[in-house]
């Protein structure tokens, strides 16, 4: 990829973002969620905030992803996740009986009186396909190393082990969401007359797209794994390893720092990325303050970085310790 569609493909994904926060965000602003146990009450127990964040944040981790592959790979989970949400916002409308007209109003363009977040939602769609047809070498690559390296003869076992939990996983996958979709039938069926009704079929219908996208998020999450596994095992390989070393001769600390810096790393750039829009937005929508969403979001992203920027010197600390422990010992070099 040169350089040119390099940087095309991130305004891509930047463009998408920036339409993408209204709509995910601003349902937040109708009630007081800066206590972190409501908030997150809230998202867990609503189906459409939780696929609104996961693709939030894997558009946000895309843009700023320096491996081709990975911002290739988060994009199209992005993509994927936006559109079950849309299927599952859809359903969610068309079992409220709502014409339509209402109800693709409601999905795509705006509900209601409010703003106009799903409008800005929709046009997000244009630039991330966009993004993802510019970076679709990068997708074919990541697959077809994927499965090269299952059927190398010498990763034998890493096939097998693979498939196993890929069919285990999809097995057990498609007979809860089959049931699910039996029992709403069911359920939907009981409260309607005898007959061909119309609706029911539609739930049907709408219960078999959502469980292709479901199943298609698993592969995903097992293509992910699978990944994660062939990056890190040589690392896991050594560290489980030097465990057995019970004299302490090998230091563990320079292995797993930057493993535990990563993660650290993540989880609150993560939290960040999500708790300052979630706060700016409740502080807007209570208080009509109309001045709190940029004030906020420049003081949270002030406040992320000094503490990324405390945990990254306690890390080069110990770091530093371990590396003056080791030279002062050179029989302990590798």
């Amino acid at each position: 990829m040169n350089l040119i569609s390099n940087k095309l493909h991130r305004l891509y994904l930047v463009i998408a973002l920036l339409l993408v926060i209204p709509d995910t965000f601003y349902w937040y602003t109708l009630n007081d969620y800066s206590n972190p146990f409501d908030t997150f009450n809230a998202v867990s127990s609503s189906t459409g905030l939780t696929w609104l964040l996961v693709s939030y944040l894997a558009l946000f981790f895309a843009i700023f992803a320096q491996n081709l592959e990975m911002r290739a790979f988060l994009s199209v989970v992005a993509l994927v996740t936006r559109i079950y949400f849309l299927v599952w916002l859809t359903d969610t409308w068309r079992s409220n009986e709502v014409a339509v007209s209402t109800l693709f109003k409601n999905v795509f363009f705006r509900t209601g009186e409010s703003p106009y977040v799903e409008a800005f939602s929709t046009l997000a769609l244009v630039p991330l396909v966009l993004a993802i047809i510019v970076q679709k070498t990068r997708v074919a690559n990541l697959l077809t190393g994927l499965v090269n390296f299952l059927k190398a003869p010498i990763n034998k076992t890493h096939q097998v082990v693979f498939y196993a939990i890929s069919g285990a996983s999809y097995l057990a996958a498609s007979f809860a969401i089959t049931n699910s979709i039996i029992n709403n039938y069911r359920l939907a069926s009981s409260d309607l007359p005898s007959g061909f009704q119309s609706s029911t079929i539609w739930l049907i219908i709408f219960g078999v797209i959502q469980m292709a996208l479901k199943l298609l998020i698993l592969g995903l999450a097992l293509i992910a794994s699978l990944w994660a596994w062939i990056t890190w095992k040589s690392d896991i390989k050594t560290v489980l390893g030097h465990m057995k070393d019970f004299k302490l001769s090998e230091y563990l600390t320079r292995k797993v720092a930057s493993y535990l810096y990563t993660f650290y790393f993540v989880s609150i750039v993560a939290l960040a990325a999500v708790g300052i829009p979630i706060y700016a937005s409740t502080t807007y929508g209570i208080n009509q303050d109309y001045a709190a969403f940029p004030m906020v979001a420049v003081a949270g992203v002030i406040l992320t970085f000094l503490i990324l920027l405390a945990i990254r010197l306690v890390f080069e600390l110990a770091v530093a310790v371990i590396h003056i422990a080791e030279n002062s010992k050179p029989s302990l070099r590798r």
